[in-house]
Parts: structure tokens; C-alpha cells; sequence
């Protein structure tokens, strides 16, 4: 009985070992898995936020996916006006632009031309570099218009339009009586109006879209226009400087031009004023001479 019961409790104790081996493995084993799940979610992570750095660095393709419309103004002078202008033509045209509209008024020496030039979008910072280069730049301003919502509202509609003009020709070719005939004619008649309406819409903004607007005044000039490069004392000082001696050559050339305008009157306010000393002059004389030829007369009390 003795031995049974050792034997029993020996039993007993293997099997307790046993169990208590078993639980660490598996405990082990889900530490193991829990650490592997760990790296594979800290792995998508770090591939979640390479991703977003890739997507939030490229600015460029942003601006692409927006409808944008580029315009710019710019008030230019030259002191070659045939050459300037014909530089902006040739410019406009190697871009790929076209000039929308043109103008020129004043004499020479004073020339100014208007032009309103549209250049592709992809060419607008060139074509506004090359402008800048070619002319003296007195002011000149850009800016954007994001159409983006506009042109997707348009696009929508058309693609709901599209869908109900194919519905009404089906119903159309199944439609038996007039009335339904006609009601169905006069439907589409004004489903395909308000097709052509949004066409032309989109059309119009693809055109503002895909050219780049340029409102350009060139202005001939003797003197450019002095233009402050900064906003120092110094930079003042130069800039007074430039602009007094650029209103001291506009003061002379226009008194040039006034004394040439005004060379007849000028002519016979001499003759005039000649014409006065000598009557002047021989008043003077004639005086003179009858003071000395009459003899003075002798006073009586």
C-alpha cells in the first residue's frame, strides 16, 4: 500500500511538471507572436508616414490638378520703342501666345502701346522673366484665380445632363403616342440647351485656364523712370537723386520744345522790342539835341 501510494504521488508530480512546461511554451509563444504583431503594425506605420511625406511634398502636382487662371499687369518703358515692341511680338509668338489685342497712340519720342497678350500657363513665369529682361520695369503685378470648384460644378452637370439626354432618347423610342412624342421632344430640346450652354462655359474656362492673361503698357521715354531698390536712406538718396535729374532733362527738353513751338511769337516780340529802344532812343536824342540849339533866355526882374 505504501509503494502504491508513493508511486501514486510520484505520478502525480510528473504530471503537474508537465502542465506547468506546457504553460510557459505557450506563454512564450504568445509573447513571441505579440512582438511580431508589434514590428508589423510599427512597420505600417513607418510606410503610412513615408507616404504622407511623399504626398504632402509635392506641391507642384497640386497646382496642376487646380484650375488656376495666371494674369499679370506691367507698366514698362524702353528707349527704343520699334525694337522693344517688336521683341514683345516675337516673344509672345515663341511661347506659343497670341496677341488678343494691340494699340499705339502719341508722336514720336512719346509713343505708348497697349497690348493684352495670352501665353500658355506652363510659360507664364518665363514670359514674365523674359518681359523684365527686355524693358525697364516701372510697376508690375500677378495674380491667381482658383476655379477649381466652378469648373468640377460644371463638369458635374454636364455628366447629369449626358446621363438624362440618353434616358429621354430611350424613352423617345418607345414613346407610342404624340403627346408623350412630343412632350419627350421638347425635353431633350432643352436638355441639349442646357448641354451647349455648359459647353461653352467649360470651354471659356478651359481657354482662361490652359493661356495666362498679360495686360502689358510700354511707354517711349528719353529718361527711365527711376525705380527705389530698396527702402533705406540710401536707397531714397538714389532714388531722389535719379528722379531730380530725370525731372531736370524733362524741364529743359520741354523748354526746348515750348521756345520751338512758339518761335514766331517769340520773333516778332524782338522786332517789337527793337523797334521800341530805337523810337525810345531817338526820342532821347531829338531832346538832347533841341536843349543844346535853344539858347537860354535871359530872366528880368
Amino acid at each position: 500500500m505504501k509503494r502504491r501510494g508513493l508511486c501514486m504521488l510520484l505520478a502525480l508530480l510528473l504530471l503537474l511538471s508537465l502542465a506547468a512546461c506546457g504553460g510557459a511554451g505557450g506563454a512564450s509563444s504568445d509573447a513571441a507572436g505579440a512582438e511580431n504583431g508589434a514590428a508589423a503594425s510599427t512597420g505600417d506605420a513607418v510606410a503610412m508616414d513615408s507616404g504622407t511625406t511623399e504626398s504632402t511634398a509635392d506641391f507642384s502636382a497640386v497646382r496642376q490638378n487646380a484650375k488656376l487662371i495666371l494674369s499679370a499687369d506691367l507698366s514698362l518703358e524702353t528707349q527704343d520703342y520699334e525694337a522693344s515692341c517688336a521683341a514683345i511680338e516675337q516673344m509672345a509668338a515663341k511661347a506659343g501666345g497670341y496677341i488678343q489685342s494691340s494699340g499705339s497712340y502719341g508722336e514720336k519720342g512719346s509713343r505708348t502701346a497697349n497690348y493684352t497678350l495670352r501665353v500658355p500657363q506652363e510659360k507664364f513665369e518665363t514670359f514674365f522673366t523674359q518681359l523684365g529682361e527686355t524693358c525697364h520695369v516701372v510697376s508690375s503685378n500677378r495674380w491667381s484665380e482658383d476655379v477649381t470648384e466652378q469648373y468640377t460644378d460644371i463638369e458635374t452637370r454636364l455628366a447629369t445632363l449626358q446621363t438624362k439626354h440618353e434616358r429621354l432618347l430611350a424613352l423617345l423610342d418607345q414613346a407610342a403616342k404624340m403627346e408623350d412624342i412630343i412632350s419627350l421632344e421638347n425635353a431633350l430640346a432643352d436638355c441639349e440647351y442646357e448641354i451647349d450652354s455648359l459647353t461653352g462655359e467649360k470651354r471659356h474656362y478651359d481657354d482662361l485656364v490652359g493661356f495666362s492673361t498679360f495686360n502689358v503698357t510700354l511707354s517711349e521715354v528719353q529718361t527711365l523712370t527711376a525705380v527705389s531698390e530698396g527702402s533705406g536712406f540710401g536707397a531714397q538718396v538714389a532714388h531722389a537723386a535719379q528722379s531730380g535729374l530725370g525731372g531736370l532733362t524733362t524741364a529743359v527738353r520741354g523748354l526746348i520744345l515750348i521756345v520751338v513751338t512758339l518761335w514766331p511769337v517769340l520773333v516778332l516780340l524782338g522786332i517789337a522790342g527793337v523797334v521800341f529802344w530805337r523810337v525810345r532812343i531817338y526820342r532821347k536824342t531829338k531832346a538832347q539835341k533841341q536843349i543844346q540849339n535853344d539858347p537860354p533866355q535871359d530872366k528880368t526882374e
